[in-house]
């Protein structure tokens, strides 16, 4: 993306502090381009793991909590935590695909919330591991080239669309209650609607169009009474985040899976950071902007080990909230503390997450379908800003065809350990390693090459995703 693109002139600049109308104004949109994708994620997750209502409530409640608490870390900057920036926190899309892969592959002689304990507790290490890692986030960009996120972002999509379609094949030929082709249309409307708005010319309905596209496609489905409202009376007056929702534990090979990830993770939060630091009228490259990052990742690393200590998915930085900066002409972090109050009075009320639970399976996929084929998009577009060079498609081609090949071979290996199986058969960590020791057999990467891919992760498409590719 040029640069031209972020030098919008603020009405709001990063040390002041706006009149409470412009604040109310700016905050209402922030959270209004980020809600959907808050609360998306984790929906996806839980429906993916076929958790129960309750349990479904709880991660879509605590996920708007944490993420409230989350961006107040991130913007109010405390020591070396946080990056001081407007810089909006949320379950990362990113993480959709390894945490139900990590999932299934525990429930094999655990019950369902050990799993999910398990999953959870090993993300907390590895945000731990963050903390430290990030600190030298100069060297890691080194190495955590365009071509290496470039493919792991590109595997998400992929992984993502087919168990999309596979998920909205199965509620098509399951459907009892009303004709399946309804399953289908139903769908298809969401697809259509979201894919309008994220076309149209209007910045505010761009970000906000997967919020727009769900509260239609709901909308729809209450009219021809596909939705269910018996979960509603189950859930409490107020919630409360619970350190023992689920039992927290460790496991090794959901550590292998979930820990390259987490590096993906920070270079996609490094091009949000860089982003935003322009488009705040801050110098980038310099000692000031390196400690911004360093505290901006480390920030994201003590945000999920906070949302695992808190039974919930990792945090990120959102994209969207460089678009609402340019839109509103506002940058100032005294908004961010605004947005992270709404958030956490948000979560606090159950009957919001409830709304979500409730929703037929046929909207969310919908609007997700979008969405994950434009985090596919999104990985290609890291390639392309990378340095130029053609060959690196041919190197990305192969680490993407690698990962997806291991992913159907090696579970036919009877051989291998099944920690080991475990580990290969997922083509996200697959595909980014043999892309990485492909790097390694090229041109040293240089800073140009993974500055370029930051810089990318600002640009339209992010503006209207969460991740991920998140």
């Amino acid at each position: 993306m040029s640069d031209s693109r972020l030098n919008v002139p603020m009405l709001v600049g990063l040390n002041d502090r706006p009149s409470a109308g412009k604040t109310l104004l700016a905050s209402l949109q922030h959270v209004l381009a980020v809600f959907g994708g808050i609360v998306t994620a984790p929906l996806i997750i839980a429906l993916g793991m076929k958790l129960s209502p309750v349990d479904t409530a709880y991660l879509v409640s605590s996920s708007l909590v944490i993420s409230g608490v989350a961006t107040l870390i991130q913007v109010s900057r405390v020591g070396p935590i946080g990056s001081g920036l407007l810089s909006i926190q949320g379950t990362s899309f990113t993480f959709i695909g390894p945490l139900i892969f990590s999932y299934y592959t525990l429930l094999n002689g655990a019950s369902s919330a050990e799993a999910l304990g398990a999953v959870l507790g090993t993300s907390g290490v590895c945000a731990l591991c963050m903390l430290v890692l990030v600190q030298f986030v100069e060297h890691l960009r080194r190495w955590i080239t365009s071509n290496v996120s470039g493919t792991a972002v590109a595997l998400i999509g992929i992984s993502l669309v087919w168990t999309t379609l596979k998920n909205l094949y199965g509620d098509y030929t399951r459907v009892e209650l009303y004709p399946g082709w309804w399953v289908l249309g139903l769908a298809l409307l969401v697809f259509v609607i979201t894919l309008i708005l994220v076309r149209t010319g209007n910045a505010l309905l761009r970000m906000t169009s997967i919020t727009i596209g769900l509260f239609v496609g709901f909308g729809v489905a209450w009219t021809l009474g596909m939705v269910d409202t018996a979960p509603l009376n189950a859930m409490p007056n107020v919630f409360v985040p619970s350190v023992t929702q689920f039992p927290l534990s460790f496991d090794l090979t959901t550590f292998l899976v979930l820990m390259p990830v987490y590096l993906i993770s920070a270079t996609e939060s490094l091009g949000d950071l860089t982003a935003t630091s322009k488009l705040s009228g801050l110098a980038i490259n310099n000692r000031a902007f390196w400690r911004r990052v360093r505290g901006g990742l480390s920030g994201d690393a003590l945000n999920s080990f906070i949302a695992a200590i808190f039974c919930t998915f990792p945090n990120t930085t959102f994209s969207q909230n460089n678009g609402v900066i340019r839109l509103t002409g506002v940058c100032s972090p005294y908004v961010g503390r605004f947005v992270a109050v709404m958030l956490v009075v948000l979560g606090l009320f159950p009957i919001v997450g409830g709304f979500f639970v409730i929703m037929p399976a046929a909207v969310l996929s919908g609007a997700t379908l979008l969405m994950f084929i434009m985090v596919f998009m999104s990985g290609l577009m890291i390639v392309s800003g990378g340095d130029g060079r053609v060959r690196n498609w041919p190197l990305v081609t192969a680490a993407v065809i690698f990962g997806l090949v291991c992913s159907v071979v090696v579970p036919l290996i009877s051989f291998l350990p099944q920690w080991l199986k475990s580990f290969l058969q997922f083509p996200i960590s697959t595909g980014a390693i043999c892309a990485f020791v492909l790097e390694l057999f090229r041109t040293k990467p240089t800073l140009s090459d993974t500055e370029s891919s930051g810089n990318q992760h600002a640009g339209e498409a992010q503006d209207v995703l969460s991740e991920g590719a998140q």
